[in-house]
């Protein structure tokens, strides 16, 4: 299968990705050498049907960037956005920052090419009950927005089936990862609480996992048997999904 070919199990479709597309390091290796930055989406989308725009954890930009990356896409190609911090990380603001990224983001709804949201919490949001509160404050204010929301967590504690099934109840996704085997770290998982199954591969970085230099912790290149331990949980997750989406965020 080509990256830009989406698979199947039984019935259901899978679609890979990464996680953002515009990266100085990828030219070269990935793309073209001298493809301009505002051509790198348009050659992107030559070979992976989706993307997960992670730019907007740090900044939601003007809805003018949103239209020019659709018009560099087919119609059929799926951007799933990351919250801004204010609402993992900071944990403020919250309803403002929400319609802030909904109001930068209508074009690719109204294109048809908007297929969710992620909201990637840290590690110390760990499972009590203000956190359980936090986040059902979110899925109500969530129930506004027609798109999914799939949520990540970090820590253990929330990988439990009482916490799947909460999810359930409201609406949200549930996010599998693939992290280095380090005590607190969450083991793999294939669950899906939303109809849509959703993993993210951060690598298995275990020595820099911690470290002070965070963008040393995703380099990691999976070997194939790695990613064929994959193989038995998506085919899990194709029982319970109508989609399956995998993003390398490596």
């Amino acid at each position: 299968m080509n990256s830009g070919e989406p698979g199947k199990v039984a019935d259901v479709r899978i679609e890979v990705g990464t996680s953002g597309y515009s990266f100085k390091d990828w030219i070269g290796p990935f793309y073209p050498e001298g493809t301009p930055p505002n051509r790198l989406l348009e050659y992107y989308a030559r070979h992976f049907p989706v993307v997960e725009i992670n730019t907007t954890y740090y900044g939601i930009p003007h809805p003018r960037v949103f239209e020019g990356m659709a018009a560099q896409v087919p119609d059929s190609f799926g951007f799933y956005v990351k919250v801004h911090q204010d609402v993992t990380h900071k944990r403020e603001n919250l309803e403002a920052s929400l319609k802030q990224l909904h109001s930068a983001v209508a074009h690719l709804r109204e294109r048809g090419m908007l297929r969710g949201f992620l909201a990637q919490f840290p590690y110390s949001f760990k499972k009590n009950p203000p956190s359980r509160e936090y986040l059902v404050r979110l899925a109500d204010l969530w129930g506004k927005w027609s798109e999914p929301l799939f949520v990540e967590f970090r820590h253990t504690s929330w990988f439990k089936p009482i916490v799947y099934e909460s999810l359930t109840n409201h609406h949200l996704g549930f996010v599998n990862v693939d992290l280095p085997p380090l005590p607190r770290l969450p083991g793999p998982t294939a669950e899906v609480t939303n109809g849509e199954g959703y993993v993210r591969f951060h690598g298995r970085n275990a020595q820099t996992w911690w470290g002070e230099h965070g963008d040393l912790r995703y380099d990691y290149l999976y070997s194939e048997a790695e990613l064929r331990e994959w193989v038995p949980r998506v085919k899990e997750m194709g029982k319970k999904a109508r989609r399956i989406i995998v993003f390398m965020n490596n």
